[in-house]
This record gives structure tokens, sequence and C-alpha cells, in this order.
């Protein structure tokens, strides 16, 4: 081998190991490099996200606070749960503080509302206080308020004005919420009422005023020439939220008299 050929040698065994180093070496080293920078550029970003936040952690805590009062106050608002001596005890109290005699009353069932499809077609028939068909059923929220109802010996029965008492049931819908986990219920009411202008004015602002979350849905008033009073029938919507902390409020119902101790008229 000539003294040209070991030179040809040792420059291709130079540039063997300057591509050697370069592919194996350099290139691997210049890929982590970047990777490095471009995850410090990540981390710095997340680094000033975290000290912005934790410079206004006083302020998210106060306004997450305020935010959980005030949904606290929205909850306190509604009852754990309402049965069928809840819509005729509202009648009475209304029949009490206003001009108005309810000639009529009828109190429907439990329908769930789907609060996260408020737009949907499940929903309550206001003509009879039931559920429609296209609510679904859940059996396990069924059987809660079934057990919970049945407990203070009260039927899910409807119940009118003259003392009988209309077929219905409760009817519950895979509809909680999922936010908070609470099922909301619509309890319908329909008091069919005899009564004067200010008396009308007077009933109306007891539904609307009312502590607890009443709607009236539906309102038919006429004027009776004979009686010179209004005649109508209005349809009022109680809501209640199943599952809150709370206990069910029962209504206070006074001691009603029976018979009498005096049968035949002989003792004074």
């Amino acid at each position: 081998m000539s003294t040209r050929d070991k030179k040809l040698l040792i420059i291709l065994a130079g540039v063997a190991i300057l591509a050697l180093t370069y592919f194996l070496i350099f290139i691997p080293q210049s890929n982590k490099r970047d990777s490095l920078k471009s995850e410090n550029m990540n981390l710095k970003s997340q680094y000033n996200q975290l000290s912005a936040l934790a410079a206004k952690a006083d302020d998210y805590t106060k306004k997450t606070k305020d935010m959980s009062d005030a949904m606290q106050q929205v909850y306190d608002n509604f009852p754990s749960y309402l049965q069928i001596e809840n819509g005729i005890m509202d009648a009475v109290a209304i029949e009490k503080s206003t001009n108005t005699n309810i000639t009529e009353l009828t109190v429907g069932s439990p329908t769930a509302i789907d609060v996260n499809n408020p737009t949907g077609d499940a929903g309550t028939d206001s003509s009879s206080g039931s559920s429609s068909d296209s609510s679904t059923t859940d059996s396990s929220n069924a059987d809660s308020l079934q057990s919970s109802q049945t407990a203070d010996g009260n039927s899910s029965q409807s119940q009118t004005g003259d003392g009988s008492a209309a077929d219905g049931s409760t009817s519950t819908g895979s509809a909680k919420s999922t936010v908070t986990g609470y099922q909301l219920y619509d309890v319908s009411t329909v008091m069919a009422f005899k009564t004067e202008y200010h008396g009308l004015k007077a009933m109306l602002g007891e539904v609307i005023g009312s502590s607890q979350k009443k709607t009236i849905s539906t309102l038919n008033v006429s004027f009776d020439d004979s009686t010179g009073k209004l005649t109508g029938e209005m349809l009022v919507d109680s809501y209640f939220l199943y599952g809150l902390d709370k206990p069910y409020e029962a209504p206070y119902i006074p001691a009603v008299p029976h018979g009498t101790n005096n049968l035949f008229g002989t003792t004074n």
C-alpha cells in the first residue's frame, strides 16, 4: 500500500468518525435539547398559570363560598318531599287567608322532571296531573319514593274535594341532575274555586308569594251573573327536590271533631 493510499484511508476514516459522531451523538443530543426546550416552555407556561391562580386563591375561595351559599339558599326553598296532605292543607290555607271558596280539589302524584333535558316532551299532563307516556321510569327512584311515602301511612292516590280518591301512581324518571345529583319532582294541584275580585288577587298572591317553589300553569276565570262572583279553575305546580339532606316536613293538620256527645239531644 502506497503512502497516497494510506493518506486516503486516514481521510476516509476521519470522515467516517465525523459522520458517526454527527449521527450518533450530535443529532440525538440536539433532538434531546429541543425536546427539553419545548418541555421547559410548557412547564413555564403552566407555572405562570398556577402562579396567577395562586395569587387569586383567596378571591376564588371567596367566590366559591358565595356561590355555594347562593345555591344552598336555592335548595332551602325546595322541600325534600311532598305528599297529598301538603296540597290539601295548602288549599285550606288559601281558603282561610283569602275570600275564596274552593269547591273541588285534585292533587296529583309526583312526576319527575328531566332537568338535563328541560325542553324534552316528558312531563306532566296538565289535564289529569299524571305523567305522559314518554316519561322514563326509574325503578330504583320509584321504590325509594314509594317506601318513604308508605312509611307515613299515606297512599299515592289523588284526593278530590268530595272526599273521593282518584287512582294515581308515583311516577319517577331517570332524570337526576348530573351536577347536583338531586331529582326534581312536580306535583300538580287543580283547584276549582268561587271568589270575588279581591279574593282572586289575594289567592294569586298567596301562591306566587309562597316560600316554597310554586308556579301557576293555567288559570281560567269567568264571571257568574247569578251570584256576582268569579268562578274558575287553577292549576298549581309545586316542586320538591328528592335527595336533599333534610327531613320531610309534614303540614300541620288541626284536630277534626268526629260525632257528638249528645246523640239524642237529651242533655244541655
